[in-house]
């Protein structure tokens, strides 16, 4: 019979348990996230199918069914630099069954067993199983109900058969439980342990630890609450609620029934290894090889990354980005120094993962431009810095002090990962390679200090108001908001802070200081708008103020209006009248409705791939991050601006929905915000038929109430990250004003009208390319003549002319070493010039010397180091920059003794 493909594997698996009363749910994305919508801080990715269910373990939500069914992405990297042997993976697929409060051990392990030895028609005697050795109720299931002899069942301790490993004694508190795996043997029987000294469970961690046992299979019981007694001691309480959470890998028992000897000769890897042969020329045999590793190496990576990019994770310097782009390059560089690809070559394997697996994550042909675009875009980036970083990298291990300390500096990590984009676990990998350990106390230092003043200027955080906070807390409400209905209201002063310290009044000064209110208007920043500004007015006489609102903002429920008191003295408990400046918070309105038009106008044009990465609303513009991995072209921008513009001319209604439960928001199809943690109800706001987005921030009625869209920029802010800045309404027609009366300028000074510039300025460019080019001819001509003074000398018998020539460019001065190469027929000429504090140099040899093992690259290359730059190029002609004129002339001097070394070796 022809084995399970992985496909028909996850199906079966679903059907088995969807015949068990489960209900079938999708999995969670990469990016973890429970079935609330909240990010998990925990961890940078999904790496359990448990992971989204959190909230129904712990009781913070009531699951759809008490029995639940899944395949789950995961992505670990604990273990990524071995990737590329036969076992590692970063990505992997777990099969997962969960009980809420409903079925246990006396369920889970008998279905277990028919799952793998019925369904599966797994050799029920190559399996065992363990249990924690407490767990007497598991180990009398697995002997009397599924019958297997008591030599196959072993019990382990809670450093191997308990969740969380070793709980019971070190924590954390909280629900924990034993745990019973199953285990496929890998070896013959006549390969295994047989030493009667032993017994069956010394027998079997021997085998294990031997690699002759494979784990295919977990059921954790969740039973216990860890708590601690008053002794501190720990105590198992029994839960009211028992739950199980079953994973099991269907890599792993992909390739047991497909009878291959590692996952990458089951069908989930041949294809792509075959497609890499094609694509490389290179033939895969299986082995431990360096080229086998490298193809494996690849082919996971490259499975692991464009899920990844499916996930809406793209390359970045940070978090599980960072992750992703170590990743990358790793791949990268297996694929250029063992498999000999010299081009971008990833986004060719890709299209096969996505062919092989797209049937059962559709998101894989949903988006499959965005995985496509963003893997080439990340590796042409990195190809650009590649061969000059592995030249830096070479240079540095090979310093004096490298090579008598036998480690590289976290200095020199730090510029390897700024300056040419080198992962420090890329550096780390290839210092080993050489021998070499990596200061990596030092390179976190310099983390750190280049963290600190990427931070200058940022706000900082509220930990200096936790005291003064907790004591207002202790005495009122949190602020009323009222800021969505009234743009002003009577409020009461509860508490006046200055420079974090509770105080009882505040007298006119300089320095601003907090004040807390019982009620507001005023808008606190968040969400990307900024803070409302107005004024508190004193009761008996609101035609003047004496209270100027600057900025506001929120800590634990309390708005803080930032002031600044003009004259007269502010106290607690004081009445005031609080006033929104009006015009400023309709400017915000027009840029945050605009926002959304904005976002839904990118999806439009772009892709469903876009998604909100930060945004700026302030009264003068807007700022708008999103991911995308290339820059918008001017023909999308005038699309993009062209679908704002017509929202705005239909005047279409803005509609707020408050406290709609998250669940429902959800189902409508409300965007939300990448890492926003949002409660259980929500507040959306809707432009019926183009716009739903959850959102906390203050709108417009209409969108005609915009009056004009008008882009100003777009830029690209990080890898995969692209910025759009516009304004709205008075800003927008400004701006327009502004770019007629430039144009209207310009055309006066051309002479012209402003319909014909675009002619006149293609005139004035024609002029100058003719004039640039005659400068050209002249400049050549008077190097060319110059040449004829150049006199070769004689090194080993081969022509040699280095020579310094002034004040040309570095065209001419190429000009000027061919023109000199072509006299001499047969030889080696090196020129150099020195201008504006910078070298240039130029390099050619005859075609004759090439093929005595000559090489221009590698020659102006180690002419350039002299003068601390470099370059390279073809063995024919190459040319290189210096940054020391002052060293010009010892490099030119050197050029013969490089070459004989050229010639001898």
């Amino acid at each position: 019979m022809k084995p399970l493909t992985a496909h028909e594997l996850r199906q079966k698996y679903i059907d088995f348990f969807v015949g068990k009363g489960h209900l079938h749910l999708p999995g969670s994305p990469l990016t973890p996230i429970d079935v609330l919508g909240n990010p998990d801080p925990s961890t940078l990715f999904t790496t359990a199918g448990m992971q989204q269910f959190k909230p129904y373990f712990t009781g913070a939500a009531t699951p759809p069914s008490g029995r639940i069914c899944t395949v789950q992405k995961c992505l670990r990297t604990t273990d990524i630099d071995s990737v590329g042997d036969f076992s590692h993976c970063t990505f992997f697929e777990m099969l997962g069954n969960f009980s809420f409060g409903d079925y246990f051990k006396a369920e889970v392990i008998p279905w277990t067993w028919e799952f793998l030895t019925e369904w599966l028609e797994i050799d029920p005697d190559r399996l065992c199983v363990t249990v924690f050795q407490d767990d007497e109720e598991a180990f009398a299931i697995w002997r009397d109900v599924v019958g297997l002899p008591e030599d196959r069942i072993h019990r382990l301790g809670a450093d191997k058969n308990f969740w969380p490993a070793n709980a019971i004694l070190e924590g954390p508190n909280g629900p924990c439980g034993p745990c019973s795996e199953v285990f496929y043997r890998l070896a013959a029987p006549g390969e295994m342990t047989t030493d009667p000294d032993l017994t069956p469970t010394q027998r079997y961690l021997q085998d294990d630890a031997a690699g002759r046992w494979l784990e295919i299979w977990n059921n954790v019981f969740t039973q216990f609450d860890r708590q601690e007694d008053a002794q501190g001691q720990p105590v198992l309480v029994p839960l009211p609620r028992k739950n199980n959470d079953t994973g099991a890998g269907l890599d792993r028992i992909a390739y047991v029934l497909q009878g291959q000897t590692s996952v990458f000769e089951t069908d989930l890897f041949r294809p792509t290894l075959a497609h890499l042969e094609a694509l490389s020329g290179k033939q895969y045999t299986g082995t431990l090889a360096p080229v086998d590793f490298a193809f494996r190496c690849v082919a996971e990576h490259t499975r692991a990354m464009t899920f990844c990019i499916a996930d809406g994770i793209l390359p970045s310097n940070e978090g599980a980005g960072y992750v992703l782009r170590y990743i990358m390059r790793r791949a990268v560089r297996y694929g250029t120094l063992v498999l000999g690809f010299d081009r971008p070559f990833l986004h060719e394997v890709a299209p096969k993962i996505i062919e092989q697996m797209g049937d059962f994550y559709g998101e894989l042909r949903e988006r499959q431009d965005l995985i496509l675009h963003t893997i080439q875009d990340e590796e042409e980036r990195f190809r650009r810095t590649l061969d000059s970083g592995m030249n830096r990298f070479m240079a540095l291990i090979g310093s004096p002090q490298v090579q008598e300390t036998r480690q590289l500096s976290g200095q020199d990590a730090f510029t390897l990962y700024a300056t040419y984009g080198f992962p420090i676990g890329l550096t780390r990998d290839l210092a080993a390679e050489n021998g070499i350990t990596v200061d990596m106390a030092a390179f976190e230092q310099e983390m750190q200090r280049h963290r600190q003043v990427s931070a200058t200027g940022e706000r900082e955080v509220f930990l200096d108001y936790n005291a003064a906070i907790a004591q207002i807390q202790s005495q009122h409400p949190p602020t009323e908001f009222v800021g969505y209905t009234q743009l002003a209201t009577e409020a009461r002063v509860l508490a006046i802070l200055r420079n974090g310290t509770l105080v009882g009044e505040a007298q006119a000064g300089p320095e601003p200081v907090e004040v807390v209110l019982d009620r507001t208007p005023f808008y606190a920043e968040a969400g990307g708008q900024v803070g409302d500004t107005g004024v508190l007015r004193f009761p008996e006489s609101r035609t003047r103020f004496s209270v100027r609102v600057l900025d506001t903002r929120k800590i634990g429920g309390y708005f803080l209006h930032t002031v600044h008191i003009d004259d007269d003295v502010l106290r607690v408990g004081q009445e005031v009248y609080a006033e929104v400046d009006a015009e400023r918070r309709r400017s915000i309105m027009r840029n945050h409705t605009a926002t959304h038009l904005l976002q839904a106008a990118l999806r439009q044009v772009l892709g469903n791939h876009v998604h909100q990465k930060g945004s700026l609303v302030a009264p003068d513009r807007l700022r708008f991050d999103f991911t995308h991995t290339q820059p918008v072209s001017q023909e999308e921008l005038r699309q993009i601006e062209q679908i704002v513009n017509e929202q705005i001319l239909r005047d279409e209604p803005v509609r707020v929905h408050a406290d709609v439960p998250l669940a429902e928001a959800r189902a409508r199809g409300a965007m939300a915000l990448f890492g926003e943690k949002y409660s259980e109800h929500v507040r959306m706001i809707e432009i019926p038929g183009f716009s739903l987005e959850l959102c906390g921030g203050t709108h417009l009625t209409h969108t005609a109430q915009a009056g004009l869209f008008k882009i100003l920029s777009e830029t690209g802010v990080a890898a995969g990250v692209r910025r759009i800045e516009a304004v709205t309404g008075k800003a927008a027609w400004e701006h327009v004003a502004r770019q007629e009366d430039l144009l209207l300028q310009t055309a006066a000074l051309l002479r012209t009208g402003p319909n014909n510039l675009p002619a006149a300025v293609e005139r004035l460019l024609v002029q100058r390319r003719e004039l640039e080019a005659e400068i050209r001819k002249l400049r050549s001509a008077s190097g060319t003549a110059r040449s004829l003074d150049f006199t070769p000398r004689q090194v080993e018998g081969i022509a040699v002319i280095a020579q310094a020539v002034p004040d040309v460019d570095a065209e001419t001065l190429a000009s000027l070493v061919d023109s000199a190469a072509q006299k001499l027929e047969s030889g080696v000429v090196v020129l150099g010039t020195a201008s504006n504090g910078k070298v240039a140099l130029a390099a050619r040899i005859t075609r004759d010397l090439i093929a005595q093992g000559l090489h221009a690259g590698h020659l102006i290359r180690d002419v350039a180091k002299i003068t601390g730059g470099g370059g390279g190029g073809r063995p024919d002609f190459a040319q290189a920059g210096g940054r020391d004129p002052e060293r010009l002339q010892e490099a030119l001097d050197a050029v013969p003794g490089l070459v004989a070394a050229q010639r001898r070796s």
